[in-house]
């Protein structure tokens, strides 16, 4: 059972690594492409980076599949804009329970601790985890070419 077990557990890693694209990966997929970028251009996607006037297909070597597309048009020019995001997370303090001197809902005395109570370890014990997407790398096309690129910190 124990061998099992490891081999399942590996077989679970190897499917993971598997289905990550990196800047090498995409190259080993599209070698033609690559081959037919400037030089100064290969070694902008070897090191996952994009300029103005670089072709689509360049965009896409150095920074993958984008994780939306959203289509419109600059003075009658149709562009497409990539939009890479990120998942963040936040501890969001909810209501929590607070009895006793000095908590809501205390009959007595309230010192300065709000309709809610204090508690210091309450984000950590009674918070909730909410989590979004924030993008975080955005690239704009015109007529097949990187017209512009933005990123986010």
């Amino acid at each position: 059972m124990d061998r099992t077990f490891w081999a399942g557990i590996a077989a679970l890693f190897l499917g993971f690594l598997a289905g990550c694209s990196t800047v090498d990966s995409r190259i080993q997929d599209d070698p033609q492409t690559f081959a037919s970028l400037s030089p100064a251009d290969q070694v902008l996607v070897r090191q996952a980076s994009v300029r103005e006037g670089m072709p689509r297909s360049a965009v896409y070597l150095a920074w993958g599949r984008p994780d939306r597309v959203r289509y419109g048009s600059r003075a009658r020019v149709p562009f497409e804009a990539w939009i890479y995001t990120t998942t963040r997370s936040e501890i969001v303090p909810g209501y929590y329970p607070s009895y006793g001197f000095g908590y809501y809902p205390y009959a007595g005395y309230r010192p300065f601790y709000g309709q809610y109570g204090y508690y210091p370890f309450a984000p950590f014990m009674w918070g909730d985890t909410l989590s979004y997407e924030v993008p975080y790398k955005i690239a704009f096309f015109e007529r097949n070419l990187c017209t512009g690129w933005e990123y986010l910190r």
